[in-house]
């Protein structure tokens, strides 16, 4: 049945909303409130939902720059400088502004510190002016800087991937088998790029900064501050190394991933394969062997990183400890609370470049691994295809070779034709046969131009179309897919579909042509499969159709009825090339050429068919059935769709009611909040309540270490005999230094080693639980869905979301430390926390709902991105025989699929920095609170006290924005885990019947006693 729904391919061009961002105020786009609809949105948000790309954005123009800087460049990094450098270069200056906004604090800690022991208090309301004003400044200048880093990381992504894409339809079809699997680059690598590109200012943006602090403590402790420098260049040596290590680790996870995920691809591409032949055992042992390997470089990985944080985090604790001892014990001097808290504060903006640079470092290390990884795949030969196809107007010689030697690929391979001349005139049908392995497809292929030629001439005259040996289906309605972006023409359909044989297929799907086809065309027979791709040749009205055996899958009284109403009929006009070993075909009359291929040389034979037929060598290549005596014209034959054939059909074809009349279903997507039961799966995975137990204990020991350090430098500066007792208060301060430090090097090993398990259990489970579905699942799943969840999804849970358990439990317990150790400093004046608490807890809720809808969206929208990556990397050759308009379809269908992606980004992205905004403000709230709480109660307080209070508010603000953003991006990487979790528990096939399938068979009878079949529970018996 047909219908009259609009094909797919009209849809990209539809007009869009113009996006907010231009039309909003100043004031609007200075604080992002034009989110506000997002954030507002009470139902569950949708694609719809979501505001269209910006023109700057778009998958289109930035594929254009990249394309143009990489063939200036011949490289992926100067490419995008040449692309996006200018918005690039002022990132880097708002980077640089916003972090000499965070060195304001300590100097006006020092301010409000020495009017407590007798400086003037006159100016300290100005100085809490300038605090004001540095910290709003700071907020608009990260927060402008963080959403243009990730407007450009979209640009960027964007274009890399329509520039690989574009490689995939160029690349020579024997493409190096030691190539990067493009499912891998497209998901983890540009993570991976897009961490390094926001982290490559840090090569100069922390060194300064670094400078600039060593200056200030220089000032405030002297030649001390020299002795704190060796141990930060020390400590940078060692990150050095570690980085180092680190890269190679890295490289060794993305080798073995790509291993793992190839692995992958062909066990569920060919998941019918599989279970016919009841591999599963098998290919999960394959790939459960790729993943321990893989697990085994994560866990070098992971570890090695465990040992980087434990240093960075202690380095600046050692620096104080090395600058405070020299400057005490070998420079004589005492310490003042003033000395001590502005130094201390210092140290504390030490720590965070210190910590950020090596992971930058190592980002970008890990950067160029993935870029040298895609230069591999863009430097590929590409194939070099024949000249352009000549108008066929007037011509009656429509394809010529002469001489020609064709072999696979660029680099001097053996030629699989050679010598080969032949001349093909218009309207002739060509029929090619041979041996198995002579050289037909080849043949077929030296035609389109996917073969090398290295001797001869060849010219093509007129457009190509062509159906291949195993058709290519793509996931979208039949019609669609017969359609191939081509304008939908009623009758001219009818006619193609009628003539391949379709039509009663339609009548038996529920929504007729426009019923969606999965993956590969998973739920199509054979042969159906075989009479689209027929019908895509057919319609797409070209000079030449290059049939290469499509109707092997399809049984002789259907071929017999192809044979007239199509080939012999609706190609009437058409240059055919007809590849088949049909004995009624190759004797058909119809026929103007027969071409007989033996071990690549060619045979071009004009006698005629039925002499051939009774030759010996014929008879011993081919099988002839019966053939029934027809007229041998290319005429329509009476009425060929008998109801004999109409019966017949529809005894095989009747489940394609149930298996295909519904469309491919939605990818499962959660609503609200992430469930409790993933947490409790994944918290399960982890270890359970006895992991969760040890990292609540090694965090409290953790900070009490610190809170203690901080508390005994307090207490020194304010002792009496803190001058005659200088070893025994650094002896202390440095054992709780340690203390704390080493509690950093338990937490990450725990996690990274609590992740690693919960990673082994889910993919283990995630595995089981596909190999173990019934077929029905992957009719209705592209494998796309699959891909991106053993791709992006696992690379999270191996490596990010133990990092960011462990993020939250360290801001969770560095906060708490925060406003406890302040509060009990100001005491009643804490109360005015109460309202901006409630504020920060209420703009929390509204900014987690949206982040977690965008987030799921980001992934969802992925999947189509991945799965059209899988479709054209297997029918590149098809759409290049088609011709560049089909190329050019396929990069614009790439490219809507891209920007909808992106869609999703940038909205996150907007939202993010929105919250980030107005939980910065809410901090600089809380901080002014503090500081005006000291300066009220700075008559009653000890200056170590007033030291403490500050120095800890100054990390409450920032600790805060930390603590919603790490439990924000833990509920983002909660749904990698919870999309595992999708497939952790699938519909599992009959056991017994798997066990049956394992016994050992002592004699081959199969027999059926009053059985019946049907895809489904509830759907109706296919065979009774």
């Amino acid at each position: 049945m047909l219908r009259s729904n609009t094909p797919k391919y009209s849809t990209f061009g539809a007009t869009a909303a113009p996006h907010p961002r231009k039309t909003a105020g100043f004031f609007a786009t200075l604080f992002f409130t034009y989110c506000k609809p997002i954030v507002e949105q009470e139902h569950q948000l949708n694609i719809e939902d979501i505001w269209h790309l910006e023109d700057i954005n778009t998958a289109e123009l930035n594929t254009k720059l990249m394309v143009d800087g990489f063939e200036r460049s011949k490289s992926v990094f100067w490419a995008g400088i040449y692309s996006f450098g200018g918005p690039f270069l002022l990132t880097g200056f708002l980077n640089l502004g916003f972090r000499l906004m965070e060195l304001v604090g300590p100097i006006v800690l020092q301010q409000v510190v020495g009017a407590t022991t007798g400086g003037d208090p006159t100016q300290l309301y100005y100085w809490l002016g300038v605090l004001l004003v540095s910290k709003i400044a700071r907020a608009l200048m990260w927060c402008h800087c963080i959403l243009l880093e990730n407007e450009l990381s979209i640009r960027f992504v964007g274009g890399l991937k329509g520039l690989l894409f574009k490689k995939v339809l160029t690349q020579a079809t024997n493409a190096d088998g030691e190539l990067p699997d493009l499912a891998n680059v497209y998901s983890s690598d540009m993570g991976t790029l897009i961490w390094a590109s926001i982290s490559l200012h840090s090569l100069w943006v922390v060194p300064s900064q670094v400078i600039i602090i060593s200056y200030m403590l220089y000032q405030e402790i002297g030649l001390a501050a020299f002795a704190g420098m060796g141990m930060i260049i020390l400590s940078l040596s060692l990150g050095g190394y570690i980085s180092t290590v680190q890269s190679h680790a890295y490289m060794n996870v993305s080798d073995a991933r790509d291993d793992r995920m190839q692995a992958v691809k062909e066990t569920f591409s060919s998941i019918l394969i599989v279970k016919l032949h009841a591999w599963e055992q098998k290919c999960r042992e394959k790939i459960a062997t790729l993943r321990e390997i893989e697990l085994g470089h994560v866990w070098r990985l992971m570890s090695t990183g465990a040992v980087s944080i434990f240093c960075f985090w202690a380095a600046p604790l050692f620096v104080s400890m090395t600058s405070f001892a020299v400057y005490t014990m070998v420079l004589n001097q005492p310490l003042t609370a003033t000395k001590v808290f502005t130094s201390l504060s210092l140290f504390r903006l030490l720590q965070g470049p210190l910590r950020e640079l090596p992971d930058n470092v190592t980002a970008i290390v890990e950067a160029r691994v993935s870029l040298a990884r895609m230069l591999k795949f863009l430097t590929q030969p590409d194939q070099s295809p024949l000249p352009a196809p000549a108008s066929a107007s007037g011509k009656a010689t429509i394809i010529d070779i002469q001489d020609g030697s064709f072999a696979w690929g660029t680099d001097g391979q053996s030629p699989i034709l050679t010598n080969i001349s032949l001349t093909i005139s218009r309207g002739d049908l060509v029929v090619v046969h041979g041996k198995v392995g002579s050289g037909k497809s080849s043949l077929c292929h030296a035609i389109m131009g996917e073969m090398t030629q290295t001797q001869g001439t060849t010219g093509v005259y007129g457009s190509i179309a062509y159906a291949s040996q195993e058709a290519w289906i793509q996931q979208m309605s039949v019609r669609d897919n017969i359609l191939f972006g081509a304008p939908f023409d009623s009758a001219k359909y009818t006619r193609v579909v009628d003539a391949c044989g379709l039509l009663p297929d339609f009548s038996l799907m529920k929504f007729g042509d426009m019923t969606e086809v999965g993956s590969k065309g998973r739920n199509l027979s054979g042969g159906q499969k075989a009479r689209i791709g027929l019908a895509r040749a057919c319609y797409s009205n070209a000079d030449i159709v290059i049939l290469d055996a499509p109707l092997a899958a399809i049984d002789a009284v259907v071929q017999k009825e192809i044979m007239t109403k199509c080939i012999e009929t609706l190609l009437k006009s058409k240059t055919v090339i007809l590849v088949t070993h049909n004995a009624d075909i190759i004797g058909s009359e119809s026929v103007n050429r027969l071409v007989e291929l033996d071990e690549g040389s060619l045979e071009l034979k004009n006698v005629k068919p039925s002499e051939l037929l009774m030759s010996p060598r014929f008879t011993t290549n081919t099988t002839k059935p019966h053939v029934e005596e027809r007229t041998r014209t290319r005429t329509v034959s009476g009425s060929i769709m008998s109801p004999g054939v109409l019966e017949s059909r529809s005894k095989w074809s009747q489940h394609f009611e149930q298996a295909i009349a519904e469309d491919t279903s939605d990818e499962d997507r959660a609503e609200g909040q992430i469930d409790s039961k993933v947490y409790s799966s994944f918290l399960a995975a982890c270890g359970g309540s006895t992991t969760v137990f040890w990292i609540c204990v090694i965090q409290t020991f953790w900070q009490g270490f610190q809170v203690a350090s901080d508390v005994w430098l307090s207490h020194w500066t304010s002792s009496p005999d803190a001058a005659s007792n200088t070893n025994f208060y650094i002896a202390i301060y440095s054992a709780l230094c340690l203390g704390s430090v080493f509690m950093v090097l338990c937490r990450t090993l725990t996690v990274a080693s609590s992740g690693l398990k919960a990673s082994r259990s889910l993919f283990d489970k995630m595995t089981n639980s596909l190999l173990g579905t019934t077929m029905t699942f992957y009719d209705n799943n592209p494998i796309g869905r699959i891909i991106n969840r053993y791709g992006s999804d696992t690379a999270s849970i191996d490596t990010q979301l133990p990092y960011s358990f462990g993020g939250i439990a360290a801001m969770f317990f560095a906060v708490a430390g925060s406003l406890l150790t302040s509060l009990a400093v100001i005491q009643w004046a804490g109360l005015l926390f109460l309202p901006i608490l409630y504020l920060y807890v209420r703009i929390s809720q509204m900014y987690l709902r949206p982040s977690r809808e965008l987030s799921r969206l980001m992934n969802i929208t992925n999947s189509p991105v991945l799965n059209f990556l899988d479709e054209v990397e297997h029918g590149y050759a098809l759409i290049r025989a088609f011709g560049a308009k089909y190329v050019a379809q396929a990069i614009d269908r790439h490219a809507h699929h891209v920007n909808t992606n992106s869609q999703m980004s940038f909205a996150k992205y907007v939202v993010d920095v929105w919250f980030e905004m107005a939980i910065q403000l809410q901090g600089t709230a809380i901080v002014m609170i503090v500081a005006t709480g000291l300066v009220f109660f700075r008559p009653i307080l000890s200056a170590g006290m007033v030291g403490l209070a500050f120095n800890y508010v100054l990390m409450a603000d920032a600790n805060m924005a930390d603590l919603v953003k790490n439990y924000s991006w833990l509920e983002n990487g909660m749904v990698a885990p919870e999309r595992v979790l999708q497939y952790c528990d699938l519909e599992n096939e009959d056991p017994d019947a798997s066990h049956k399938g394992q016994m050992t068979l002592t004699q081959g009878a199969i027999a059926f006693n009053h059985v019946q079949f049907r895809y489904k529970p509830t759907g109706e018996y296919v065979l009774q």
